[in-house]
């Protein structure tokens, strides 16, 4: 499954873990959550076409190596792909890093430049980028950025810069009912509710119970300033198009939350 989000790039869309059980056995269901309907938190790639090269985001999981290859060949044709970026080495995000270099073997893999256990992943061979690298595809340049929130230290964010998008892959997740997969969340019936990233970010990306409520919303602070997004494209939830930085502050919100409903394991 996939969609354009502007012309040049496109949302490839994986459905995820089926978190209905969840929703349907807690004591008390979130407010955007409906009775009866599945539930998921979305896998996300993103492919970037430029005048002269195209560009890979991220692979989604094994259990799509079939889609993701059949998407892609439907999206470059003949131009091919000429760059494959892995944001970090966890299974939604490389899971099929190989079987997508064995199709297009003159693609060029892209790694993040940090941590030291390349090797582990089989990332050892592959061009390393860092905070202020960009690759220029003709007509679109990437750049790509040290990741504030991440869940693994080999890990990268990206953004395009003439569409303003950014790519903050594990940061701003969010489980979506089945009928709203590849909606945009401008899209979505009635206003969003905040409680979907605290769902993704106090749960899924565990360590959030632990961040510092005051040094985040700083930190959240200098990311508005920094990149004031039009579009943002996470790997773990829908694209937001409209009012990009007003979600960004949502997070604070997020961070607050979590850390009222209590940190297992931490002390005060």
């Amino acid at each position: 499954m996939n969609r354009e989000i502007v012309p040049g790039i496109n949302w490839i869309y994986e459905a995820g873990p089926d978190r209905t059980a969840k929703f349907e056995l807690a004591e008390r269901q979130p407010d955007w959550y409906e009775p009866g309907r599945e539930a998921y938190i979305p896998q996300c790639a993103y492919l970037v076409e430029g005048d002269d090269e195209t560009l890979l985001f991220d692979t989604l999981s094994p259990a799509s190596t079939d889609q993701i290859l059949e998407t892609v060949d439907d999206l470059v044709g003949d131009r091919g792909l000429d760059y494959l970026v892995v944001s970090h080495p966890d299974v939604p995000h490389a899971g099929n890093t190989h079987a997508i270099l064995e199709e297009y073997p003159d693609a060029t893999l892209v790694a993040p430049a940090y941590g030291n256990d390349h090797e582990l992943y089989h990332l050892d061979d592959a061009r390393k980028v860092a905070d202020g690298d960009s690759i220029d595809l003709g007509g679109r340049v990437v750049e790509f950025h040290e990741a504030t929130f991440l869940d693994a230290p080999v890990s990268i964010w990206m953004t395009e810069r003439e569409t303003e998008t950014l790519f903050p892959v594990d940061w701003m997740g969010f489980p979506h009912l089945d009928e709203e997969a590849l909606l945009f969340v401008d899209e979505l019936d009635g206003e969003f509710d905040v409680s979907r990233l605290v769902e993704f970010h106090g749960r899924v990306l565990f360590w959030y119970q632990y961040v510092d409520v005051a040094k985040t919303t700083a930190e959240i602070d200098t990311l508005v300033e920094t990149f004031d997004p039009e579009i943002i494209a996470p790997a773990h939830g829908l694209v937001i198009r409209e009012n990009a930085p007003e979600y960004m502050e949502l997070m604070k919100d997020v961070t607050r939350a979590i850390d009222e409903q209590g940190r297992i394991g931490t002390l005060g």
